[in-house]
């Protein structure tokens, strides 16, 4: 059994795709369509298993004052119903439709019209035809878009769509600060490590001194630990400079270019002696990282002492790299 808010069943006395009896004009078979969506809305009181079911077709007329057979002209045939009959069709269905949420769907006044319309095609008169004409005309009119309606829905449109472009904008923008915070947050933590290590270092650069100092009466000489401005260096050193162009070198493929100089720049004049910092340009160019080492040795001259400078270029002279030696001095005097 049908219920409340589905279609009617196929092939019953509801059903939309029913086809007219013959004769029926195209007016009154719009009129036809009319009165049965109607009578889809209305509904019996009795509980169905999923809600209300539909009326029957007696149950329909009775509650319409007809009798069935005339109720089925009206929908079906020729006939066409009294003003007193649509109004109260209409005021039924719209008493139903009420309960289940639903809409009529057409207002009595065009009801009204239809009829008119459809005894205007039943007369033959030209001129009851030409007002209905001139009826139909004003119905498409009046449910044609307003021309200022649909511009303003345009606009309306237009708005939303750039609001959403400025939120997905901010919400990449959101994105890249957290993105940028994290990368600091790891070049921090790197450069950490570097501070770390070489306090490490400089710890263990001091333990000798100490021992030499408490024991000066010793009767073997001990070694004396390599002075900063030493440019030998250490396994401990070499490790330092080249883990720290091997951070640059990952930065640096992966498309952070500013991150890898940041960490160079601050590892080289922080962290590292000039033999370290040699090293490091000497390691970047055998990575060939040319460009990283052309911008470090570029801010080293300009920004270091002269006497650390001279030592990194010494240093690079010596490692057989004459054009960066050459380059960290002019960068110096420039």
């Amino acid at each position: 059994m049908s219920t409340a808010g589905r279609s009617p069943v196929r092939g019953g006395w509801l059903d939309p795709n029913k086809p007219f009896k013959d004769g029926v004009r195209p007016r009154k078979q719009q009129l036809g369509l009319a009165l049965r969506a109607l009578c889809c809305l209305l509904h019996s009181d009795e509980p169905a298993e999923t809600g209300r079911r539909f009326l029957k077709q007696a149950e329909a007329a009775e509650r319409l004052d007809c009798a069935a057979d005339e109720l089925s002209r009206y929908l079906n045939d020729t006939r066409i119903p009294s003003q007193d009959f649509l109004e109260h069709l209409h005021k039924e269905a719209g008493a139903d439709a009420a309960v289940s949420g639903q809409d009529v769907g057409i207002t009595l006044e065009a009801l009204l019209t239809l009829r008119a319309s459809a005894l205007a095609e039943q007369r033959g008169c030209e001129h009851c035809q030409e007002m209905s004409g001139r009826i139909d005309s004003l119905i498409q009119r009046l449910n044609a878009p307003c021309p200022q309606c649909a511009a303003h829905e345009r606009q309306q449109e237009a708005r939303r769509r750039r609001q959403r472009k400025l939120a997905a904008r901010l919400r990449s923008a959101s994105r890249e600060e957290t993105r940028l915070r994290l990368e600091l947050a790891e070049m921090k933590v790197t450069v950490a490590d570097l501070r770390a290590e070489l306090a490490e270092k400089l710890a263990a650069k001091a333990g000798p001194r100490e021992r030499l100092r408490a024991a000066p009466s010793a009767g073997t000489q001990l070694p004396v630990p390599r002075r900063p401005g030493d440019r030998q260096l250490s396994a401990r050193d070499v490790s330092a400079a080249r883990q720290l162009v091997a951070q640059a070198e990952e930065l640096d493929g992966s498309g952070r270019e500013d991150l890898a100089f940041t960490l160079l720049r601050q590892g080289t004049t922080e962290l590292l002696t000039p033999a370290e910092t040699a090293l490091v340009v000497v390691e970047l160019r055998h990575r060939e990282r040319d460009q990283l080492a052309d911008d470090l040795i570029h801010v080293y001259g300009r920004d270091q002492e002269n006497k650390d400078v001279m030592a990194v270029a010494l240093e690079l002279h010596e490692k057989g790299a004459p054009d960066d030696a050459g380059a960290v001095l002019r960068a110096a005097l420039g």
